[in-house]
C-alpha cells in the first residue's frame, strides 16, 4: 500500500498486538467498540461474559442483538433497533470527535 514506507506488509502475531495495545485492558481515546451479542467471536472482544470493561465516553463500548460485523450493513439498522442503536452511537461518537480534530500545521 505504502511502498516507500515499507518494504512488505506488516504481519504481527497475536501475541505482539496484545503487548503493543495492552491486551485486554486496552485503553486508547477515541476507540469505539461495536459488538454482536451473536457474534462467534465475542469471547475475544472487550465484551466477552466476565470481563466487565467500562463503557467510557473514550473508549465507548456498544452492543447489538447482531453477529459478526452486523453492524457495518446499513440496512440491518432499518430491520433490528439494537443494531441501529449501535450504527447511531457509532456516528454520533466520530462526529464529536472528528469535530475536535486539528491538522498538524
Amino acid at each position: 500500500m505504502f511502498p516507500q514506507a515499507f518494504a512488505y506488509p506488516p504481519q504481527p502475531t497475536t501475541q505482539q498486538t496484545d503487548e503493543m495495545y495492552a491486551g485486554w485492558n486496552v485503553n486508547i481515546p477515541r476507540l469505539f467498540f461495536a459488538n454482536g451479542l451473536r457474534d462467534p467471536w465475542r469471547g475475544a472482544t472487550v465484551s466477552a461474559d466476565g470481563l466487565n470493561k467500562p463503557n467510557t465516553t473514550s473508549m465507548p463500548i456498544y452492543e447489538g442483538d447482531g453477529f459478526h460485523t452486523s453492524d457495518l450493513i446499513t440496512e440491518n439498522g432499518i430491520v433490528d433497533p439494537t443494531i441501529a442503536a449501535v450504527q447511531e452511537a457509532a456516528l454520533m461518537y466520530m462526529h464529536e470527535w472528528l469535530s475536535g480534530w486539528k491538522p498538524n500545521a
